[in-house]
């Protein structure tokens, strides 16, 4: 009987572990686990690829000596500066942003409110709306959310509605109904649904993203060609850093204009009105395009004055002017009576090319000058006896 009751024991334990996730006979089911996201990935990967390269470069900056380590430093750090931020910045959703903290009704239909941190986030792509408890545990749920809206690929407007051949916009808005994301979100996000009268502040957006885009491209294939430039002239890699400039500061212009509405956006709440202002993505544009237009000018200016200099700094070797070679017609070589041009033969008794031009290298003033046929001979007439 005691052993008996000691196996009882022993088995009641595995039998409760076995039984902990699953009602019998049914399969083990385990709730859903919401993660939300915290950061953009497109942004972070961009962000990683331009710091690998910098650190590589690190690494190989002990092997450069003399002054030319501090020249190749700033070269490349200069260049992978320009390019993430026209990058990260076409990508980034911090062109018109802005954040309130207020007491907001959470689900529809119920008077339950929560004091939340609600933010606008607008791209050249698209719109990020956060929601973020404060605290972050409230009622017993977890509110922290992200909701991302589209309108570019395609960049079409649509039709007016939420139908097949409405707007992307509106497609993903009405998708996010029917998942019952927070109140507040889908309150944001319906403002930019509406396209009527003066009510187009989502087609206003869309526009300046549109803009915005191409501009931000046609800055990033100038870079391109900027950096590959670099390697070979001071003067014209500085006219492509100008063209770049004066891209960037485009992007930035257009994009300011074009969102300009009457009314302005001011989503209302019950502690005040969201109101976006220019964000991080559209200063950083701006202060690096105007950077990168006196950039571009001060290297005209370095160019003309101390061509030399310029170069040393872009580690590039400017040919002298004793180091100039011309190209030097040969005498047309005759022909015989058989009509075969002896300008091999020529050549080759010269023992030169069998080309008609040779190469001829100027010399400096300095070199030491032939005196043959001033030579004096013997039993010459003295050059004063024949002027007398």
């Amino acid at each position: 009987a005691a052993v008996r009751s000691i196996r009882n024991n022993l088995a009641v334990p595995a039998v409760k572990m076995g039984n902990a996730f699953r009602r019998q006979p049914e399969p083990a089911l385990y709730g859903e686990n919401k993660t939300p996201v915290s950061e953009d990935l497109l942004e972070v990967g961009l962000l990683v690829a331009f710091g690998l390269i910098g650190f590589s470069f690190i690494l190989i900056i002990p092997g450069i000596r003399g002054w030319e380590r501090l020249w190749a430093t700033v070269r490349v750090f200069v260049a992978l500066w320009i390019g993430a931020v026209l990058l990260v910045c076409n990508f980034g959703y911090g062109w018109y942003t802005n954040t309130i903290t207020t007491e907001t009704q959470y689900k529809p239909y119920t008077a339950m409110e929560i004091h939340a941190e609600v933010g606008l986030h607008i791209g050249l792509r698209g719109v990020n709306i956060t929601l973020l408890g404060v605290p972050e545990m409230q009622y017993g749920e977890q509110i922290n959310y992200n909701e991302q809206f589209w309108w570019a690929d395609p960049w079409a407007q649509g039709r007016i509605g939420f139908g097949r051949y409405a707007g992307r916009f509106n497609r993903e808005f009405r998708a996010a109904q029917f998942r019952g994301v927070p109140y507040p979100i889908q309150w944001i996000a319906e403002y930019f649904t509406l396209d009527g009268e003066q009510i187009r502040w989502g087609r206003k957006f869309r526009l300046a993203g549109w803009y915005g885009h191409i501009f931000m491209w046609l800055g990033f294939a100038v870079y391109l060609v900027a950096a590959i430039l670099a390697t070979f002239t001071v003067r014209y890699t500085a006219i492509a850093l100008l063209w770049l400039s004066i891209m960037m500061i485009m992007a930035v212009f257009w994009y300011g204009v074009i969102i300009i509405n009457d009314p302005p956006l001011a989503i209302p709440f019950p502690s005040g009105f969201l109101t976006p202002q220019f964000g991080w993505s559209w200063g950083l544009t701006c202060a690096t395009g105007i950077g990168t237009f006196f950039l571009s000018l001060f290297l005209l200016v370095l160019d003309y004055f101390f061509p030399r200099t310029t170069a040393q700094v872009f580690n590039l070797h400017r040919i002298a002017e004793d180091d100039i070679f011309y190209q030097e017609a040969t005498p047309e070589a005759k022909e015989d009576e058989f009509g075969v041009s002896d300008v091999r033969a020529s050549n080759r008794r010269r023992g030169g090319t069998v080309s008609r031009f040779r190469q001829t290298q100027r010399k400096s003033r300095k070199t030491t000058r032939s005196t043959r046929g001033h030579e004096e001979v013997s039993g010459d007439i003295a050059l004063s006896e024949v002027k007398s």
